[in-house]
């Protein structure tokens, strides 16, 4: 038994960890692309470490020719092919590399990992609409012509699957067409951390970054997060995406900022002792967090949901289903439901 994971952020590191222990995979290749924004790849790369594939598959960053961006990664299909694998693993469902790659393979145990809190935005808009990709139509019909003669060239299928298996943390009900199997976050041992009762982490979730709301208002909104801890220590850590204009902005609020250079878990798990306060919006860290450090208070600040309006409007990343408003609508449902979480309504002035 052989498998095959494709991941393209640090946080799918453990995916693959946990996925490796659950499925009782002992043998595998992984293929890592340089595709996304700020420091994500270097991040994935330092994650590489703890595991122990056979193969490593490294696709570089192309910003050229559509050819070129395809030739990238498809080069490498009929030596995937040939691997005869048993089980492949994906991790991002709007990611057209990972989606010809899947596709083109046809492996009888294509397991989707979670990608982040998008897993339920997906399960309501695609999974229960016996959809797995939603990939919007290229308008340029000259570039859309050339891609389609490229995935000729190469053999690659971009044909849905029949079925698909779901490798999730949340708590989703199996479909007729998709079979689901809990995550338990092996990679995820819980800490019993010595914890600052005074100190407040606020962590990052890129929202003015990708469209959600303007720079000024998503400052204010940190802002109103910090009154709700008014008599403590708060330190913003931004997310990876996040710009040196929003740090400075926040600094000048009176709020420490603190960026590190590594996912927020093994931060704090490098930590002596730890914030007794982790508040974020809607970010799967909050999960995460919330196992690995269970005398940690961990919280949802839930705003009114005109604070997103943006997102109605902002760009929708390979995704046409809904929009992003809607989607974190679906989100912030889930996240009530969460026991780990506790939810508190964020009153604005």
């Amino acid at each position: 038994m052989r498998a095959l994971f494709l991941i393209d952020t640090p946080s799918q590191v453990y995916n693959v960890s946990d996925a490796l222990s659950s499925y009782g995979i002992a043998r595998y290749d992984v293929m890592i692309n340089d595709c996304n924004r700020a420091d994500t790849f270097e991040q994935l790369k330092n994650r590489m470490v703890t595991l122990s594939p056979e193969n490593i598959i490294e696709i570089p960053r192309e910003t050229g020719d559509i050819e070129k961006r395809i030739e990238v990664y498809a080069k490498y299909l009929t030596t995937l092919k040939q691997a005869d694998y048993s089980h492949v693993f994906f991790s991002a469902i709007r990611q057209q590399w990972q989606r010809d790659i899947v596709c083109s393979l046809e492996c009888s145990n294509t397991i989707l990992m979670d990608d982040g809190n998008a897993t339920v935005i997906f399960y309501e808009y695609l999974f229960k609409n016996r959809k797995f990709f939603d990939f919007p139509v290229d308008e340029n019909e000259e570039r859309r012509t050339r891609a389609a003669q490229c995935r000729q060239e190469y053999g690659i299928s971009t044909h849905q699957p029949t079925s698909l298996s779901l490798f999730t943390i949340f708590d989703l009900a199996p479909l007729p067409w998709l079979s689901v199997q809990h995550n338990p976050l092996d990679h995820l041992t819980e800490v019993d951390k010595d914890v600052d009762e005074s100190s407040v982490y606020i962590l990052g979730v890129g929202a003015q970054t990708v469209g959600y709301i303007d720079l000024e208002d998503y400052v204010q909104l940190i802002a109103a997060t910090a009154k709700l801890f008014d008599d403590k220590s708060i330190v913003y850590v931004p997310h990876r995406i996040e710009s040196d204009e929003l740090q400075a902005a926040i600094l000048e609020k009176g709020i420490k900022v603190s960026r590190f250079d590594k996912p927020i878990e093994n931060q704090l798990a490098s930590m002596k002792c730890i914030p007794g306060t982790i508040v974020s919006y809607h970010t799967t860290a909050l999960f995460t967090c919330a196992k690995m450090f269970p005398n940690a208070n961990v919280y949802c600040a839930r705003p009114p949901m005109s604070v997103w309006n943006k997102a109605k409007h902002s760009h929708v990343w390979n995704f046409t289903a809904c929009n992003n408003y809607e989607g974190l609508s679906v989100v912030y449902k889930y996240l009530e439901k969460e026991p780990t979480i506790t939810t508190i309504d964020l009153a604005l002035n």
